[in-house]
């Protein structure tokens, strides 16, 4: 059975959408709205706005927007369905009755990667995973941390194709799962074949995913990790999350790849955690500052690991995590440091960790000769540039003196070289603020396709008007209906709109902005959802929708729209014209 509009209208009633938003952004009033800092990217100034009046939200960085049933669906990595039954159960409603497909292929993909972690580990406790128990051993793992990070062992044939097909599963979805690909011929493989296996777990104890390693020189790339999947999201996790979460710390020690982490856990080190084949994602920086307030970025001491620690560093700033990076001399990684040095020079090492501001003085230092006078000078007026980026003036003048003392430069000198700097850094914040300002307004985000008949952009600034005032107002749809059909709407979006609208109120319900959106395509849904967010302070009376309907007819027809047009119909458009030009 299908779930009903009336079961929607009621779910959305019961959970407010600041009470359900609230629970995951500390939110802020502004008058009729709330402001809070976007969970789906990283932010500083608070962009994400929440509209209690239409029951949405919408951020105007990166785009976010719906009601309360989406907000639940993506910051849970959920579908509709299991959003709608998640909100059911909070508010004391009885779930839907409702044949979910994709409920079901996330339930067998999650009971197969259980069966498969199993078969996994399984295996490396077998004849067959000898060469791979041996590599772990000399990776220095211990029975007790192989057990906890639940390692295994993919032998070099198709067997988990066979053991799955065996407990019932279909070969489409070992491919949805990622635990088998297809041939040309159509023929399922394994995908994972003699690697030693990493299973990937969530939060919630759910093996999400898998990352192999090779043991020898030959068989592919060195790390093969699950793509995406209906459960999995590499750009979303990190490995072992679940384990650093629980370690009671407000540090995460950030490292590239499974062994540091795993390495990191055996020494003692149970915060650490690492990105899942990728580089680090504003989804991921967003997670991290959910558990922790500091991150000590742990990356390999070669170039490619600078370069990537340089990157974290500006996206944890931009998350207000506090960033400390490890300077590993030595050895390449912490899995080697550790081995070289022990667990104890290793936490003395994060307990001297340099700021994120002393990793990138360090390396200005490193590129100018202090000695030259010019070299001297060109330091200096770099090092200032980077404190002008910095807001804490308590930080800039403490730096100042630092400086002062390395170079021999007066302190004054410095601080006033650094205030010329703030002003070219305020001056050119203030122009990237006003450029995206003059993005954001409703015009501009009209990109008309003019192979759609008659789209132009006064016709489609009057549909979106017309359609922001009946989701606002639902009594003046006999004004538009006297006056207007669907195909008078040009805009594919807004005809959407418009159609489902009325459909809506066809079964005598209130169609506000927040139930209407569940009904949507993506691209309407988009669409509709910057409109209603920027024209949420405009109160449209009966003669504002009037005069936008007078538009909406008045308005020159496109050149595909005259092409396609009768004679009959280029005639009385003509007389319009003549009308109103009287």
């Amino acid at each position: 059975m299908a779930i009903t509009t009336h079961y929607l209208q009621e779910l959305l009633q019961r959970n407010s959408i600041i009470d359900v938003i609230g629970g995951h952004v500390h939110l802020k009033r502004h008058g009729r709205i709330y402001k809070g800092l976007c969970p789906f990217h990283s932010e500083k100034t608070p962009s994400f706005t929440v509209y209690p009046d239409t029951e949405s939200y919408y951020c105007f960085g990166c785009g976010a927007a719906g009601n309360a049933i989406n907000f639940v669906k993506d910051i849970n990595g959920l579908t509709s369905i299991e959003a709608i039954k998640m909100l059911a159960q909070q508010s004391g409603m009885p779930l839907p009755d409702e044949d979910d497909k994709a409920s079901k292929i996330k339930s067998r993909i999650y009971e197969m990667n259980k069966l498969a972690a199993r078969y996994f580990h399984a295996n490396l406790n077998s004849e067959k995973g000898k060469q791979a128990r041996i590599y772990l051993r000399q990776r220095q793992l211990s029975d007790k941390t192989i057990v906890n990070f639940g390692l295994g062992y993919a032998s070099g044939g198709w067997d988990l194709c066979n053991y799955l097909k065996k407990k019932g599963y279909t070969e489409d979805e070992m491919v949805a799962a990622y635990l088998a690909g297809r041939s040309q011929k159509g023929n399922v493989y394994d995908i994972f074949r003699d690697r030693v296996m990493f299973p990937i777990i969530d939060l919630r104890g759910n093996v999400i995913a898998f990352g192999g390693r090779r043991m020898g020189d030959e068989g592919g790339p060195k790390y093969l990790n699950s793509g995406d999947t209906p459960v999995f999201k590499k750009s979303n996790g990190l490995f072992a999350l679940n384990l650093a979460k629980k370690s009671g710390k407000d540090t995460f020690i950030l490292a590239e790849g499974y062994m540091d982490v795993i390495a990191l856990h055996q020494a003692g080190f149970t915060n650490a955690i690492a990105t899942l084949g990728t580089a680090l994602t504003s989804q991921q920086v967003k997670l991290i500052g959910d558990y922790a307030k500091n991150v000590v970025i742990a990356y390999d001491s070669d170039e490619a690991g600078q370069k990537a620690t340089r990157r974290a560093m500006e996206m944890f700033t931009k998350e207000d995590v506090n960033v400390s990076v490890l300077q590993m001399e030595g050895a390449k990684d912490p899995d080697e440091y550790i081995k070289k040095f022990g667990s104890n020079s290793f936490e003395l090492l994060i307990n001297k960790a340099n700021s994120a501001l002393d990793f990138e003085l360090q390396k200005l230092r490193k590129q100018h000769d202090i000695k030259d006078v010019q070299g001297r000078v060109d330091y200096l007026t770099k090092a200032c540039e980077l404190l002008a980026s910095h807001p804490n003036p308590i930080l800039q003048d403490i730096y100042c003196g630092r400086l002062a003392e390395e170079t021999g430069a007066g302190k004054d000198s410095i601080k006033l070289q650094l205030e010329q700097a703030k002003n070219r850094f305020y001056r050119n914040s203030a122009a990237r603020r006003n450029k995206a300002m003059m993005k954001e307004g409703l015009a501009s985000d009209i990109k008309v396709d003019y192979r759609q008949s008659g789209n132009t952009v006064p016709k489609v600034l009057a549909q979106q008007q017309i359609v922001s005032a009946l989701i606002r107002d639902n009594d003046l749809l006999p004004i538009v209906e006297g006056q207007l059909t669907e195909t008078d709407f040009t805009d594919e979006n807004m005809k959407n709109a418009y159609v489902r609208f009325r459909e809506l109120k066809a079964e005598n319900q209130t169609v506000g902005y927040a139930l209407l959106y569940q009904f949507l395509d993506d691209d309407t849904r988009k669409s509709l959802a910057k409109i209603n967010a920027t024209l949420t302070d405009i109160i449209m009376t009966a003669e504002d929708l009037q005069l936008h309907i007078d538009k909406l007819k008045a308005a020159p027809m496109g050149q595909n729209e005259v092409k396609n047009a009768s004679l009959e119909e280029l005639a009385k458009h003509i007389e319009k014209l003549k009308e109103k030009k009287k």
